[in-house]
């Protein structure tokens, strides 16, 4: 004979192994991975050129853009049939602001300030969410995505410097991403679009714009100079040719940087979309922690009780985070298989995406 006990443990078991979850953890895991590989070619790629970096956020867009273009020439997906609406618009704008802003931010401040304030998108995330969208949150979820973000501000809040634009920058540029997540996640999950219906609508918008910013700023005017993060123009475009080093391993870590740039900015939206974009800003702390470790173990980083103690509990309040919306998930199955009669509510927590379930609609 079942009891609810084993009921409870067949509907976990079944929920972790759900196709939606396998894909939401799969698609998490993938974009986890091209983003670190980027960091590191970025990395190399910035030591051996004088590339501009917004000519090169503009490449990562233009092959993000011919890409949906040659999957849909082969058939991939069948583009959507929809006027330009002002939400595609505002989503490649905003897409354009965000890495604008933040490499402006990330010249006018120090780079301790341009962490923490990167961590403020999970709770903009969540509070976006609740008064745009009404999906609530349990207390116990709410005190864990606290924890979690001091946490990781705690281990990455070293030579904290900044100046009021750069400061007003960083803040506007976060609030950037944060709403250009959430839009990109409503759009998939309530309007119906697939991620590469999506991108093929913002990509060369985004492409456009981002172009622009860099025309203008890399080989056009530039700023003056006055922010924490040294002198030139406020974005830290590359200082004199910028062909420099652009030889045959230059060329290939610069074709790398645009292959990977796609794959993170595909990626990240098909997280918005099978996951949430609450998860997509939750992964954005993982990756803070990963790079934070990295630098302790391979570069000069110093392990100091405080980064020890930082990523520790936000390591562990992203696990029992995970563990909750696993829990919760499970129990609605159950209760949907047992036959009771199960409030609209709690149902919905079955379509919450992973790493974000139990939101429900006010």
């Amino acid at each position: 004979p079942h009891t609810r006990g084993s009921d409870s443990t067949m509907a976990g078991q079944n929920v972790l192994l759900s196709k939606e979850v396998m894909i939401a953890a799969g698609a998490i895991g993938f974009n986890y991975s091209v983003t670190m590989g980027i960091i590191f070619v970025n990395k190399l790629l910035f030591l051996r050129t004088k590339f501009p970096v917004l000519t090169l956020a503009a490449s990562h867009l233009a092959v993000s853009a011919l890409f949906t273009r040659a999957a849909m020439y082969a058939g991939v997906f069948k583009p959507r049939d929809a006027k330009m609406d002002r939400m595609i618009f505002a989503v490649a704008a905003l897409q354009t602001l965000a890495i604008s802003l933040g490499q402006a931010s990330l010249k006018l401040n120090s780079m301790g300030f341009f962490q923490l304030t990167k961590q403020l998108q999970v709770p903009l995330v969540a509070s976006i969410e609740f008064f745009y969208l009404g999906r609530r949150l349990s207390v116990k979820k709410v005190g864990l995505l606290v924890i979690m973000t001091l946490g990781v501000c705690t281990a990455c809040a070293s030579d904290v410097q900044f100046s009021w634009l750069g400061a007003l920058m960083a803040a506007t540029g976060t609030a950037c991403t944060s709403v250009e997540a959430v839009l990109y996640s409503h759009l998939q999950q309530s309007l119906g679009w697939e991620t590469l219906q999506l991108l093929y609508k913002t990509m060369p918008l985004a492409t456009a714009g981002m172009t622009v910013v860099a025309m203008y700023n890399d080989f056009g005017v530039s700023a003056p100079s006055g922010g924490v993060g040294g002198g030139g123009d406020v974005y830290g475009a590359g200082s004199g040719n910028f062909l420099t080093g652009m030889d045959a391993l230059g060329m290939t870590l610069f074709l790398s940087s645009c292959a990977l740039g796609m794959a993170v900015n595909v990626s990240s939206c098909f997280v918005n979309g099978k996951a949430s974009a609450l998860a997509y800003a939750m992964l954005g702390l993982a990756k803070t922690i990963t790079v934070i470790l990295v630098g302790i173990a391979f570069f000069d980083g110093v392990p100091t009780t405080r980064v020890a103690a930082g990523t520790l509990t936000a390591i562990c309040a992203i696990l029992m985070y995970t563990k909750l919306t696993l829990d919760d998930k499970a129990k609605a199955a159950a209760l949907k298989n047992s036959g009771l009669d199960v409030r609209e509510e709690t149902l919905e927590v079955m379509k919450a995406p992973l790493m974000e379930g139990g939101a429900t609609k006010r």
